[in-house]
Parts: structure tokens; sequence; C-alpha cells
């Protein structure tokens, strides 16, 4: 399921040349590293991937049973994977950021709850029982140390890790999955992609406290994945509510996490901030997965409204880092003293984080949007080569798929280039061809006016441009700015007619069904938020579940691009090729910036949260920088492309 991100937010296609290989040195030049810990092996089998394996069992537990002395003989695990965090990382310090507005809710399901904001927290407060290496995508133990797929290819069991423990101390075991299972499943949860995703596996059965067992009802390439990276959740928790009380208690807290951070209900400032800290009684702090990685005591995240007043207050050191997202501050506004000195520092990091879609979305079940006339002329009214060029400084690149850059863009998909005349054309077809007193376009004696709604004020550099020319084509467009939260529940509801957003990444590979099936087109708190329907994408999105040909289902994939690009449900705009950031001349981090597949949240693998920290060498230079300005720090290169040149590397 894809998230929301309102400022620009694919859920996605990877961008990797191959997924063999092993990872680089974890740290390079670029990032430096703090004397406090610069001896620190970087040899990773000097990091166990199981440390004190089974301290934590129970004693009545036998070994075959999955308790202490369990060999794995006829189970898979992974005990080769490399470094993802830097070893040389400091913990410590609290790191502040900023949000333009307050969740409405910091539920981990239920209606509403796939924000950004939701997914960062959920990646450091709860786990899964595997994940990925996000470097070759190889799966990893988390929660469980190891799997099996039986030859059915429907059956899947997986041994718990008897040291895993929840914040609250209670330990984890198999009845937590089956629970977890129970809520993701109960219809008053109102979660239709949870309940969808999660009902394609049979209730799992706890063979043992540690053994777990799940069946798929039918035969698919993601049950197993759905099964591995189900969140778990306590079933001493679960058990004293259903999915409605859910949704009515813990709006703003959070249930035991098993993760690193945790989120309290002291910590919740409504309307104003919030803050994640680290747990010191991690149980996983010394397995090999997480050396160097969640280095922060704290997180906190303020909310400031307005992104010109939230550059100001990262100018005076009020905020860490600033994400840029306007072309314009990169350009122009990013080169006084305090760069020249090196106090503050930009930015440009590729990799292989999907890029995001951003869009105007139509809400189809509504006129004149219902017309596909009208829909392809918005369309080629909206200038988006000339925006990218004058008003965007030449840093995006069109979008014109829902999977761009990545090997699932249909290259035959429409361009929907600038052009007014083929746009009057389609309109006067669709019975849009007089015009009243004021020059406006009318049809049965009413104007064609439509209001768009966006959320932020930076928006209004190019939507104020697109407002005048179709003004000049006799259309009305009212700019109505609203909140974020105002704005995602006005899609999800299905109250809007016109409305900027975009998707961010919610899953490691595409899952079309739940986002562009017509089971979803007419039900609230889904993203099929502009209507979609389409017989073909149906059995297309069915087909590509029990799909098991790689080839086959890229091949899908490119179809229902084609698809959903000729219907234009969207107007696409562009996408960044690179995460801009700036930030203070005090933090270390690996060589890349991020993880491969990392973005700056570390939603969908390591990235800042998870990888940085504050490095007690830069900080002492950047104390003196900033009491002496003839002190000059040393400017790393702007851009980072790391990954980039390991992928060419690997492809060899």
């Amino acid at each position: 399921m894809r998230k929301r991100h309102d400022l620009c937010i694919l859920f996605i296609g990877l961008l990797f040349a191959s997924c063999s290989g092993g990872t680089p040195t974890p740290a390079g030049e670029s990032a430096g590293a703090s004397s406090a810990n610069s001896n620190a092996s970087l040899n990773k089998s000097d990091y166990p991937v199981f440390p004190d394996a089974d301290a934590g069992a129970d004693p009545s537990v036998p070994p075959e049973q999955g308790g202490k002395g369990f060999t794995g003989e006829g189970w898979e695990t992974n005990k080769d994977f490399d470094l993802i965090g830097d070893p040389r990382a400091v913990k410590g310090g609290l790191i502040r950021d900023y949000m333009l507005d307050f969740p409405g809710t910091f539920r981990m399901a239920g209606p509403e709850w796939n924000t950004s904001t939701n997914y960062m927290i959920a990646s450091l407060v709860y786990e899964q029982l595997l994940t990925y290496h996000p470097t070759s995508l190889a799966y990893m133990p988390v929660l469980a140390t190891h799997w099996q797929i039986l030859p059915d290819k429907l059956t899947f069991r997986f041994r718990i890790d008897p040291n895993a423990k929840f914040s609250d101390g209670m330990p984890v075991t198999s009845e937590d999955v089956v629970a977890s299972w129970k809520f993701y499943t109960d219809k008053k949860l109102q979660d239709a992609f949870f309940n969808a995703q999660f009902a394609k596996i049979e209730q799992p059965v706890a063979e043992s406290k540690y053994i777990v067992r799940m069946k798929a009802k039918d035969l698919g390439w993601m049950n197993f994945d759905i099964a591995a990276t189900m969140r778990i959740f306590p079933a001493h928790v679960l058990k004293t509510f259903d999915g409605a009380a859910y949704l009515k208690d813990y709006n703003f807290k959070l249930m035991p996490g098993t993760g690193p951070y945790i989120l309290n209900e002291s910590d919740i400032q409504k309307g104003k901030s919030v803050a994640l800290h680290r747990r010191k009684d991690y149980w996983a702090a010394k397995y090999r997965a997480n050396i160097g990685q969640y280095n922060f005591d704290e997180m906190r995240s303020v909310v400031v409204r307005d992104q010109n007043l939230a550059f100001e207050m990262f100018k005076k050191g009020e905020l860490d880092y600033f994400i840029v997202n306007r072309s314009k501050m990169w350009v122009d506004e990013l080169n006084f003293d305090k760069f020249q000195q090196g106090v503050l520092l930009k930015r440009k990091v590729f990799n292989n984080y999907p890029a995001a879609v951003q869009y105007m979305a139509f809400n189809t079940r509504r006129p004149p949007w219902s017309d596909i006339r009208v829909r392809q002329a918005f369309a080629l009214l909206f200038n988006r080569e000339q925006f990218i060029e004058k008003l965007f400084y030449k840093e995006y690149l069109p979008t014109n798929s829902f999977f761009p850059g990545t090997e699932y863009e249909n290259p035959d998909n429409p361009k929907n280039l600038y052009n007014p005349e083929e746009a009057l054309r389609l309109l006067a077809d669709a019975g849009w061809k007089t015009r009243d007193s004021q020059g406006r376009l009318t049809k049965n004696g009413q104007p064609l006016q439509v209001d768009l709604i966006y959320v932020d004020k930076g928006q209004e550099t190019y939507l104020t441009v697109y407002q005048d020319d179709l003004r000049k084509v006799g259309i009305g467009l009212n700019l109505r700015l609203v909140t974020p939260e105002a704005s995602w529940k006005m899609k999800m509801q299905r109250q809007f007619d016109f409305s900027v957003g975009g998707w961010g990444v919610g899953n490691i590979f595409p899952i079309p069904k739940p986002e562009y099936h017509s089971s979803m087109a007419d039900i609230q708190n889904t993203n099929n938020i502009t209507g979609f329907k389409d017989k073909r994408v149906d059995e297309l999105t069915e087909q590509y579940e029990v799909t098991f040909d790689v080839e086959k289902r890229k091949a899908m994939l490119r179809e229902i691009d084609s698809i959903l690009t000729h219907q234009q449900h969207y107007v696409l705009q562009w996408y960044a090729p690179a995460t801009r950031i700036a930030y203070w001349n005090r933090f270390g981090f690996p060589a890349g910036t991020f993880s491969r597949l990392g973005d700056y949240e570390g939603s969908l693998a390591p990235g800042l949260f998870q990888l940085w920290w504050f490095d007690p060498v830069k900080e002492e230079k950047l104390g003196q920088a900033m009491r002496d300005p003839a002190v000059k720090l040393e400017i790393p290169p702007v851009e980072d492309r790391y990954w980039q040149e390991y992928a060419k590397k690997e492809s060899h």
C-alpha cells in the first residue's frame, strides 16, 4: 500500500541492475568517522548475527519446538549478510525536524493511518518476522531466526527468536503472530488494504511457543512476503479490544512494540510535536543487522505550518536538517556565508529509492471528470516542460508513468505535451464549446469552473501559472489551500473534485491491486481515490498476484501502466532524480548517505534516522567555526552518486 506524502509524494519498481553481490564497506571518506569509535572493526564477522543465542528461551520448550538448542536443520536463515550501519557510529543526542501539520492519527492500521509520519514511526517502533537487506534484497532475520517454505508453496513456518521482547518486557511468542493476524483481518478495523492482504493467509497456527505456521489460501508469489513482513503486535494487549475499540481508543497512543524506539503518550503534544526515544533495553541492539543503526537518543518533530518559516528555523540552528523540495531554494538560497564556511552543508543523494509520483487527481465519480476528454484536455493545458525549465531550474524530470524511472515504466505512455489547441478541440467534442459574456467555456449554460485543493503555498509558484493558462482558454480554476490533514480526509472520503498530492513508497515490490482494482473504487479509505475502474486492469492485477515468472510480471505492470496513463485519471507532474538535503555539519553517516533503497525517513529501508549520528569531532569543529567566522570547515562534494557507481560495478 502506498503512503501519503503531501509535499512531493510510488510504491515501487527497483532500479537495481542486480540483486546479487555483497555490500561495500559501510563507511566511506565522504562520511567521516568519529574518533570516539574510530577503531571499531568494519569486519562483519566480528558482529554475530545472533549474539547470546537463545539466552532468553523458556527452558520448558524443547529444541525441536524452537527452544534453546534449536539447530535450524531443515530450515532457512541468513547469516552471511553485510553490515548496514557504520560500527563507528556514536549513540546519543536529540535530532530535530518539523512537519507541516499534525497527523490525524497515530494508529498503525485503520482509516487514514498510512501517512509518511506513521510509516516512519512503524519502522522504528515495530518489527516484522523478516526484512530485506537494503543492498542485496535477500531476506534477513528480525523477530524470526529461521523460516521454511514447504513444497506446496502454500505453507510457511517461522521460528521466533526466544530473545525477542516487547518494550513492556513481555516476550514475543507465536501467539503474538496469531493475534496480529486476527487484528489485521478484523472487519471492524475498517482497513480494506490489510483486510484484503492478510485474508489471503489462513489464521496462523501456534505449533509451539516459538514456532508458528501460516498457510496461504491460494498460490501467489506475494504470500510468503505478506506473512514474513507482517508487523507484530502484543497478544496480551490485543486481547483487550476489537477493531472498533482500537479505532476509538488508540488514535494517539501506541501498543508496545519490539523495535529500537518507543513512542509514549507523554511525548505526543497534539497539534504541536511528537518525540520518539531510543530504547536502552532494545533486545536486538547487538545483533549484526543493527550495528551502527538507531543512534539518536531522541527524535523530535515539531509542527511548522510554513516551509519558509521552517527554513529560517533551520538556518538559526533550531532544526538539524532540512529536506529541500523547492528548486529555487536549492539553487539560489543555499549559498550564503554559513554554507561557504562549511557550517551548513548541502547534499544531493542519488540512490535507488523509487521516484515519487506527484499528481493532480480527478475525482471521476463527479462531472466533468467522468469524461476522459475533459481529463485529457486539462493534462494538455498543464505546461510541465515550461515549469521544469523556467521555474524548477531543470532539477526535475517529467513523470509519464506510475512507475517512473524503473523497469516497469511503459515507454509508449502518452507524454501529454502542452497543446492548448488540441485541448480546446477535446473540450468542444465533450460539449464545452460555447462561451458566455465573460468568455468562459460553457455547457448547458454552466461555465467550466473547478476547485483545486493543495496543501503547500510553495505550490502556488506553478499553480497560479496553470490557473492563468486555463483562464486564457475560458476555464476557471479556484485554488483552495487546505491543511495536509484536511486534504487527506477529503481524498479518503472522496469529497474533492481536483486535488494536488502524491504517493510515496509503501512496499519493496509493486502491489497494484489495492490501488487500481475496481473493488477499491467506491469504498472509503483506499488509495483508489479517483474511482478508477477497468476490466483489463482487474484481470491483470489478479493474474499478477499468482504469476511466479518475474518477466511476465514486469510485462503485466507495463500493460497496467499503459492503461493507467491512457485513462488520464491523474495529471502527472514531475519527479526528482535525487533527494536534496541541507544539514548542519555535525553528522556522521555511512558512504552513500542513506542505504541503497532508503529515503531520509527510512520508511522502506534505512535512511537518516537509522544511519546518521552526531559526530563529537565534527561537533567540536562546528562550535569553533560558529565562534570564529574565519574558521573554514571541510566541504564535501554536493552530489553523492555512491550507489549509482556501486550499481555499475555490480553490473560488471
